[in-house]
Parts: C-alpha cells; sequence; structure tokens
C-alpha cells in the first residue's frame, strides 16, 4: 500500500493491530455507495519520513478490495485538527503535524504503507 484515500475503512483484515468483529453497520461512501462494515479495531501507518501513526475505530470493510480510506470525521472525532493549503491537508494534535496527504483529482493520498 504507497497510498490511500482519506477516508475510514480498510478491506484488509489482516491488516489490523486490534479487532472485533461487528455484523451490521453501513459505510457510505461519497459516491452514493454503502458498503456493508464487518468489524472495527486499531491500524497502524508507517509515513515516509518513518513516524509510525495509530488509528482507532477503523472500520472492516472487505467489499472496498483496492482501497484503504480514513475518515476526516472520524479523525476530528479523534480531536485531531486540519488544515488544507495548496493542496496539502494536515492533521494536527496540538501543534504536532499528524498525517498528511496531498491532493490527486479531488482525493487527497497518504504517503505511507500499512504495518502489519
Amino acid at each position: 500500500m504507497d497510498t490511500c484515500a482519506i477516508y475510514h475503512a480498510y478491506p484488509k483484515r489482516d491488516w489490523f493491530a486490534s479487532f472485533e468483529k461487528l455484523d451490521g453497520g453501513l459505510v457510505s461512501l461519497g459516491d452514493s455507495h454503502t458498503f456493508h462494515m464487518k468489524g472495527i479495531g486499531t491500524f497502524h501507518i508507517k509515513l515516509l519520513n518513518g513516524m509510525m501513526r495509530e488509528l482507532k475505530d477503523m472500520r472492516y470493510v472487505p467489499q472496498l478490495k483496492k482501497k484503504n480510506m480514513i475518515s476526516i470525521g472520524a479523525l476530528k472525532a479523534q480531536r485531531l485538527r486540519e488544515t488544507l493549503k495548496e493542496g496539502i491537508l494536515k492533521m494536527f494534535s496540538d501543534s504536532s503535524v499528524v498525517l498528511k496527504s496531498i491532493q490527486c483529482n479531488n482525493l487527497y493520498y497518504l504517503k505511507g504503507s500499512a504495518v502489519i
């Protein structure tokens, strides 16, 4: 996984560091598609600068297949705040940049990789 769009769902069960199986709930995408959520858990990513980040309450959605998505709303619920300037989206905790993504074709891509 070299890039992932900023939403909140992951298709690979084995990428979760912690996991709770759920049977129910829907995840809605911007194009009006909905998919069934099969679990929730913690996900670790390694950014290109080598920093490790833990994302909590991420949804397991196997139907997504090829995309990993993180919700800005879900990140804000974890008390992160965002800035957007010149096609770069940054998520902050206090004064530290937690995640940084770059705009491409109206989506924001996080440069990093899953820690399995």
